[in-house]
């Protein structure tokens, strides 16, 4: 019989309550009966529940259990993918540079770096036709040794050796989106005027497993090139 992983779990739970099997309000067996019913321990339950309440599926009240939440209007989940989600066919992408650089404030923090450390950036550029409508910076902490981090280092295919290695962990995206004025540098590769904003979407990838970042992403993205969909959840 196959080993019940946590994550196994959520996926279950998460599946019945979006189907309406479990409904908001409902209460969820005991940690016993859940532990019996997945044949876990109790230490691997607490671990699944503990990620449908921070995903808000479920809240729980001491001494009483845990529940299913009441669906939110508020809540919103959209798509993003730096090809899929622009406006047009893109041509090509071509990369720029990889290099190992050392990283500033910003990096340190949401690659949990210091100071002392090294980080790898990929740079890239994506066509339509002979304009440039997307330039992006991937940044990943530098671990010598390490097979992701050599392949990013040698063939610049970050997504999809991100994309196999999920095979081997889960991840976890975090995304920000705002309007900023860019850099002399992204201007000069997206060859806007200086007076002209664009859309920065930053972008963390974490592991499920431990929360550790895994890369740190930024797409500029010339305004009139990208737009936004999204729904509300459960």
């Amino acid at each position: 019989m196959r080993k019940i992983l946590y994550l196994d779990i959520v996926n279950d739970i998460k599946g019945k309550i979006e189907k309406g099997e479990m409904k908001p309000g409902d209460i969820l067996p005991s940690e016993h009966e859940l532990s019996e019913f997945y044949d876990v321990s109790r230490t691997t339950l607490r671990k699944s529940l503990a990620l449908l309440v921070n995903e808000n599926y479920i809240y729980t009240i001491p001494g009483k259990g845990n529940f299913v939440c009441e669906p939110t209007s508020n809540h919103y989940q959209f798509y993003f993918d730096e090809v899929d989600s622009l406006k047009g066919q893109i041509d090509e992408v071509k990369l720029i540079k990889v290099g190992v650089v050392s990283p500033g404030r910003r990096l340190m923090r949401e690659l949990k770096v210091g100071s002392f450390d090294k980080v790898i950036r990929v740079q890239k550029a994506f066509y339509m036709g002979k304009d440039v409508v997307q330039y992006s910076n991937i940044y990943l902490p530098y671990q010598k040794g390490n097979p992701i981090v050599e392949d990013v280092i040698n063939f610049a295919n970050f997504h999809g050796i991100m994309e196999k290695s999920k095979l081997q962990f889960q991840l976890k995206k975090k995304l920000h989106i705002e309007i900023v004025q860019p850099s002399h540098e992204v201007r000069g590769y997206l060859k806007i005027p200086r007076e002209e904003s664009v859309f920065l979407i930053s972008q963390c990838i974490l592991s499920v497993e431990d929360g550790m970042p895994i890369s740190y992403n930024e797409f500029y993205i010339r305004k009139d090139y990208f737009s936004i969909d999204a729904e509300t959840v459960i």
